[in-house]
């Protein structure tokens, strides 16, 4: 796509390095960018650099803007994934843990997405975004549970209405470290994705979040909770479960590597499962639909009695 060299002004310093890029270059994402400089296909100075780097005035950045890869939304009949769910308007899944909802930058195939396509090459076009056909709401990678998945744009619009609304009923069970006292509580904090990072979510700014939970069981340094959040931020469990400092058992982004090591198991997932959606479907009909935690979820509460 090209090669650009940039020099920084006395009033563009003190810019992190991929801001000031995410600014230059507004069409590709932040994150994107981020793995550009990773990948050294950005220099500063003749030298490689990380994406938090504070510009300095006089510095000299070198940037080759190679092409992204396109993004496939080819069906892909390997993909697996459990169907709670059918009708003339939409289906109810439980994906499995380690599958992405749909393509992006960073995940250009083997997505849900790609397999829905190949079940029902219908649903694509439903929808806003051409690369989440019939996609209402999600699920992190590594969370397991329930989804529903609109066929036509009519069931779309209908599920997105009540998600909007604050109209769908969507409750959680999770292994968080530590001991919760309390048998019912509220988490109420604000979430805004980190300046730090990019790809974290952290506590602050103006996007409101609630979520609600419920003591099931305690266990000596764990407790296993149903939580129901009230607003649907991005990672907004397990950013309100870390803030009140007991994070989710095995999730890496929002846990200390200290904690990491309290629980040796085989998990290579987080303990985050969407067992429970309760909402109107588009014939009309009240639906209530539930899944059971995964196996491998089950047997760590097995190890822990």
């Amino acid at each position: 796509m090209g090669e650009f060299t940039l020099t920084i002004t006395d009033q563009e310093s003190g810019s992190r390095l991929d801001k000031f890029l995410r600014e230059k270059f507004s069409e590709f994402s932040r994150h994107w960018l981020q793995n550009l400089i990773r990948e050294q296909f950005v220099l500063v100075n003749g030298r490689k650099t990380e994406p938090s780097y504070i510009l300095r005035n006089q510095d000299v950045i070198h940037i080759v803007l190679r092409s992204p890869q396109p993004i496939s939304l080819e069906a892909d009949q390997k993909i697996r994934f459990e169907i709670i769910y059918e009708d003339k308007d939409c289906i109810v899944i439980n994906k499995p843990a380690g599958l992405v909802v749909h393509p992006s930058e960073t995940t250009k195939n083997k997505t849900l997405v790609n397999g829905l396509l190949a079940r029902w090459p219908q649903i694509e076009g439903v929808g806003e975004d051409p690369l989440r056909p019939g996609i209402v709401h999600r699920l992190d990678k590594e969370t397991s549970g329930l989804l529903i998945i609109a066929k036509i744009q009519q069931a779309y619009e209908h599920l997105k209405f009540q998600f909007q609304n604050r109209l769908v009923v969507k409750r959680y069970l999770a292994l968080v470290h530590g001991i919760i006292k309390d048998d019912f509580g509220v988490i109420e904090a604000p979430i805004m994705r980190s300046e730090t990072t990019g790809v974290k979510q952290t506590i602050g700014g103006t996007k409101n979040a609630t979520t609600f939970y419920k003591v099931r069981k305690r266990y000596k340094e764990f407790t296993f909770l149903e939580l129901q959040p009230r607003t649907g931020r991005k990672h907004q469990i397990r950013v309100h479960c870390a803030y009140i400092g007991h994070p989710v058992v095995g999730d890496e982004k929002y846990t200390s590597k200290s904690l990491q090591e309290t629980l040796r198991t085989n998990l290579i997932r987080h303990f985050l499962h969407a067992h429970y959606l309760e909402l109107e479907v588009p014939s009309n009909k009240d639906k209530i639909f539930e899944a059971d935690l995964p196996e491998s979820l089950e047997a760590i509460l097995k190890k822990l009695r």
